[in-house]
């Protein structure tokens, strides 16, 4: 939605970059190494695995010699062009991993690629579950430098994979209409707080019972906690990842 008058606009954008400021210093005490070696347990109370399931796709995960390969490459090639340092968000790209191997996600929708770090972690579970879409959107233009959204995907899943180039507020209503229910709904575009709340009421309809909506960045806000708690959907977060399950 537009306005003519653009103050509303410019104190979100102020809210906004006072949240992720704060979100930086808060970063600083948490302690990702507990939340990673909790993950396990943490998504045992969303997601029907035990405990012992979900660690050993955290092994599994370990151990896949031809995604690690290819990732570190391509991570490799990014650092060296000097486009970006920050492409990994590897604690939350297993997190993401283990969720799509436990629910044997088939179909799924992300919002936000970049160069594809969160897809080719999806992407690498729906090899291993033996097939699967994810339907990624993004806006027109690519990220930084010389490089194609999508760039950390390893070829041997990228046939998994569709891109949309759009506006999620334009395009996201008519993709979750034509690709049905989705096992996973992924959020990783802007992160302010309205546009967060329309992916999320947008998303939910479409997600199939017992599917995830999962969010990145969450703690940027408390809207993921109040909307997965006004919705009724069991949630954790591990890192900067918010998973919520919808109820069967």
């Amino acid at each position: 939605m537009t306005t003519a008058d653009p103050l509303p606009g410019r104190l979100r954008d102020a809210i906004y970059a006072l949240r992720k400021a704060r979100l930086g210093l808060e970063r600083r005490r948490l302690d990702y190494g507990r939340e990673t070696d909790e993950r396990a347990e943490r998504l045992a109370g969303v997601l029907p695995a035990s405990v012992d399931e979900l660690r050993a796709y955290e092994r599994e995960y370990e151990n896949l010699e031809w995604f690690h390969d290819a990732y570190a490459d391509r991570v490799a090639e990014i650092h060296e062009a000097g486009v970006a340092t920050d492409t990994t968000h590897w604690r939350d790209g297993v997190t993401l991993y283990v969720v799509c191997r436990a629910l044997e996600v088939e179909t799924a929708v992300e919002t936000g690629v970049l160069f594809g770090s969160f897809d080719a972690h999806i992407l690498a579970a729906m090899e291993r579950n033996g097939g699967g879409t994810l339907h990624a959107v993004d806006l027109p233009g690519g990220p930084p430098g010389r490089f194609d959204y999508g760039h950390l995907i390893p070829d041997r899943c990228r046939e998994h994979w569709e891109l949309c180039e759009g506006d999620a507020l334009a395009v996201l209503p008519d993709l979750l209409e034509a690709v049905g229910p989705v096992d996973l709904f992924l959020h990783d575009s802007d992160h302010r707080l309205p546009h967060m709340r329309f992916e999320y009421e947008t998303a939910l309809p479409h997600v199939s019972p017992g599917g995830v909506l999962a969010s990145h960045d969450v703690r940027l806000s408390r809207l993921f906690d109040r909307f997965t708690d006004a919705n009724g959907l069991p949630s954790c977060v591990v890192c900067d990842t918010g998973i919520g399950r919808q109820s069967r």
